[in-house]
């Protein structure tokens, strides 16, 4: 990709913007919380869906006057039966929070099919209690012209979250300001360390899960590693909440700030589906006018990049979850420069989903109608590729 975003440590300082306010380093205060262990446990669903077929609203809303447009007799899946997971015995005792996002396919009979977990945070236990319960959700089946038909992508984000203060503990609070003084000290690579341990051993809340990611955030910054960074700055958004309320850690001004860094992340990474959407969510923050004029121009030469005949190349790796996931803004890529085991790749569209063994300079092809796709890579962890967005169907070569 010849385009660069990031010519700095800070590519926000880079982009023409500045803002002591929301700066990378700003530390505010850390509240300390009360008794944390109190039940019941308070669970929250955040759900995105996606029907298997174009969508009708969407249609209508491109709508022009004297134009007829077909509109498919779709309705979408409907909830009749939603399992909550269990809380965790020894997090709960221990004051753990976190979160699961994941997706799923819901079949023709109104089952859940391939739960996959696409990030956590928090106990490793949240995800497996996570997928038990995801698996005895029951729907009434989506229907498409009369027949029940499968809904291909269904997201969800389960917030395990225990009742009573939010807060950080005084023995966060301590380690934390121990990491802050090495970072600002130019100690990245004891702070780094001193991180990991305060996430691996400590009881961390929903509140001190968010500050964490925040200083990873700040730590990958400054090693210039973009895709952690841009990985940490999802969880902080994640972590925060789902809206800003008495469970939401960071304000409006913060969050604002990882949507429009994950703008930049995004772009330079070649995500280009997931820098419009930060860029549209960020948009929905009226009183950030200055930060989305400011990423405006970036989202402007995504724009003509896909447009263009050029292919789209995308480094990317493995990590120990052993799977990861691109949104696709074209419909042909392929893979190249593989080292190491890849072992299958899934793509899941709004209405049609398939799976493949992975060869390289073999183009696939999706057809326009299965709608937005996602793919899903499967490998050994450390396997690094080049995924490639195929810029013409008209190339013969990946070269």
């Amino acid at each position: 990709m010849n385009t660069h975003f990031i010519r700095s440590a800070n590519p926000i300082a880079a982009s023409g913007y500045t803002n002591k306010a929301s700066s990378r380093r700003l530390i505010p205060s850390l509240a300390v919380a009360g008794t944390l262990f109190i039940c019941p446990a308070v669970l929250h669903a955040q759900e995105l869906s996606l029907p298997c077929d174009e969508k009708e609203a969407q249609v209508l809303a491109e709508k022009r006057d004297n134009e007829v447009k077909r509109i498919t007799a779709f309705q979408p899946a409907k909830p009749k039966r939603r399992v909550d997971p269990q809380y965790p015995i020894s997090a709960a005792r221990q004051g753990k929070e976190g979160w699961v996002k994941m997706s799923f396919i819901i079949d023709e009979e109104g089952n859940v099919n391939d739960p996959v977990v696409n990030d956590f945070g928090g106990h490793k236990d949240f995800k497996f209690k996570a997928l038990r319960a995801i698996k005895r959700w029951k729907f009434e089946p989506a229907m498409k012209d009369g027949k029940p038909t499968q809904q291909c992508e269904h997201a969800v984000q389960f917030d395990f979250i225990l009742g009573g203060k939010s807060g950080a503990s005084r023995e966060f609070i301590k380690a934390y300001q121990e990491v802050d003084t090495l970072f600002k000290a130019g100690n990245v690579a004891d702070a780094d360390a001193l991180l990991m341990d305060l996430r691996n051993e400590s009881a961390l809340n929903h509140y001190e899960n968010a500050w964490a990611a925040n200083m990873d955030a700040n730590i990958a910054s400054d090693l210039k590693d973009w895709r952690r960074e841009l990985s940490s700055l999802k969880r902080v958004k994640a972590s925060n909440g789902s809206t800003f309320g008495k469970n939401s850690v960071f304000s409006e001004d913060h969050i604002a700030y990882t949507l429009q860094r994950s703008v930049i992340l995004a772009a330079e990474l070649g995500y280009y589906a997931d820098a419009v959407d930060a860029f549209e969510e960020l948009q929905s923050f009226e009183e950030q006018q200055e930060k989305i004029q400011a990423v405006q121009p970036i989202i402007e030469t995504i724009e003509e990049q896909i447009a263009s005949n050029k292919h789209i190349r995308i480094d990317m790796e493995i990590d120990d979850r052993e799977l990861l996931f691109h949104t696709l803004v074209r419909n042909q890529f392929a893979f190249d420069s593989i080292k190491g085991d890849l072992g299958s790749v899934e793509v899941r569209c709004q209405s049609h989903r398939e799976k493949f063994t992975v060869a390289e300079d073999h183009i696939w092809t999706i057809p326009e109608s299965w709608g937005e796709c996602r793919v899903m890579v499967k490998g050994a962890e450390g396997t690094s590729f080049e995924l490639i967005e195929v810029g013409s169907t008209e190339v013969a070569s990946l070269n």
